[in-house]
């Protein structure tokens, strides 16, 4: 035990963790446990203890971040508690605490996921070393496994392909406010890669060291964005059976990606204003304030200013979020970048679809090029992928992408003429297009007596395309 006069020693410790970590002390001696919930209380830590190993599982839905826990107690004893513990939450570390010098016990204790096992009575710079240890390792832990999964979903480097000159001077906006706190508000329509330059801003930032944690805003119903967001307290509403922390602690030391936040709800839009202002919070249904150091990067496809005039969307919340805006363009307006998403494409989707598809047609890729894309990249991404399903050879040609494609390249074409196509005069001696192109097809099927192959040779046009054409011009 503790002796009375240890318990008022100043200890200091240089600690970068956070001082609102929950801990947990379990153990039968009451005055022990009344003296290291003050002294762990005084070095910030929030405290919860109980006197026996069944009280303290049945509130261990709570996540703790830390369990002190006695070996040797009436009824449920310390180890038969820890294989609990270990079964129900195996992340959770447990430091061992016992009077008892048995290094078979030490063994056991450590065999079964305890991190470290203390005698009493304890030494105050070991305990908190071990703590401080434990949460490090924790946090760590958790992070290396959030980032794994995030490099398992990147394909490339963030999937910013391109080469435009619009795409140039976003990445110079990226790098600029990359090494800020600045709040970044992503504007652009559906489909133009607004996580992508987030998750470029997050790696370039001293956040990188942190997760990127990413929530949809406009997924979410309005009753649930709330605690989706900051976590909730057991109890705190139908359903609550267990505490569990929101997407803004897990992203503690990162950076948490509010995607369409035009849609978040007006009681989470004051919330969040709230932790924006103060950089602190309370779950739902708790008092107890909590602290992270997060960076907040939005993004929307919505215009947010006329959301503001009719009162859907905080003002005050907009200039917060909106300290470095960065505006998307859309991928019409860079043309020069499809060649290079596509073969990125092509290249991500070979593994799965088991095709090793390698090229495009000039005709397909002018045609990809003259499309409009209102569905962005996100758009030709799908279309790069159901194409390389339709194809039986190792390239894409036009007659695999889809008729809406086809049909909105020469929509989008002739809706934007060249200014020496434009000419109000009419001409009647020149032939209409189609009529050329359905007389140069017979005529190249009377030259080769009906050989399509040939014939598609001829013309310098894939078998499949002039397959297509046939059956367009009524051939067959």
């Amino acid at each position: 035990m503790f002796e009375l006069q240890s318990l008022f020693i100043l200890f200091h410790i240089s600690s970068d963790l956070m001082a609102n970590e929950l801990i947990f002390i379990v153990d039968d001696d009451a005055p022990l446990r009344l003296l290291v919930k003050t002294l762990l209380e005084d070095h910030g830590y929030t405290i919860r203890d109980f006197g026996d190993g069944r009280s303290f599982l049945e509130n261990l839905d709570e996540k703790p971040s830390l369990v002190l826990l006695d070996v040797m107690m009436p009824g449920l004893n310390g180890i038969e508690t820890l294989k609990q513990v270990k079964t129900l939450h195996p992340e959770i570390p447990v430091i061992m605490l016992t009077s008892v010098d048995k290094v078979e016990t030490a063994v056991e204790v450590i065999k079964l996921g305890a991190y470290d096992y203390l005698l009493k009575p304890i030494d105050e710079p070991r305990l908190f070393t071990c703590i401080e240890n434990s949460l490090r390792q924790k946090n760590l832990t958790q992070k290396v496994h959030h980032l794994q999964k995030e490099v398992d979903r990147l394909q490339g480097k963030d999937g910013i392909i391109g080469k435009s000159r619009a795409l140039a001077e976003i990445m110079k906006n990226v790098e600029k406010v990359a090494s800020s706190n600045a709040g970044v508000l992503i504007l652009g329509e559906t489909g133009t890669g607004k996580e992508g330059i987030a998750r470029a801003i997050h790696r370039a930032s001293h956040f990188s060291k942190g997760s990127f944690v990413d929530i949809n805003c406009g997924a979410i119903p309005d009753t649930l964005q709330e605690s989706e967001l900051f976590g909730y307290k057991k109890g705190a509403f139908t359903g609550a059976t267990e505490s569990r922390p929101g997407k803004l602690e897990l992203a503690e030391g990162g950076t948490l990606f509010l995607d369409e936040v035009a849609e978040m709800s007006p009681a989470t839009q004051a919330k969040l204003l709230r932790f924006l202002q103060e950089k602190c919070f309370e779950r739902v249904g708790d008092t107890r304030k909590i602290e992270v150091h997060t960076r907040i990067i939005a993004a929307t496809n919505r215009n947010i200013k006329d959301l503001i005039k009719t009162n859907e969307f905080r003002e005050d919340l907009y200039y917060r979020l909106a300290v470095f805006p960065i505006e998307l363009p859309p991928l019409r307006a860079r043309k020069e970048d499809i060649p290079l998403l596509c073969n990125h494409f092509l290249s991500k989707y070979e593994t799965e679809l088991k095709k090793q598809v390698t090229s495009i047609s000039d005709e397909a890729m002018q045609c990809l090029q003259d499309y409009s894309w209102p569905g962005n990249i996100r758009q030709l991404e799908n279309t790069i992928y159901r194409a390389m399903i339709s194809t039986s050879y190792d390239s894409i040609d036009i007659d695999c992408l889809s008729e809406e494609i086809l049909e909105g390249s020469v929509d989008y074409q002739s809706s934007s003429p060249a200014p020496e196509e434009v000419n109000d005069t009419p001409v009647d001696s020149v032939t209409p297009f189609h009529d050329v192109v359905k007389q140069t097809l017979a005529e190249a099927l009377r030259k080769t007596d009906g050989n399509i192959p040939k014939a598609a040779k001829a013309l310098s046009i894939s078998r499949s395309t002039f397959y297509r054409m046939i059956k367009k011009y009524n051939l067959n």
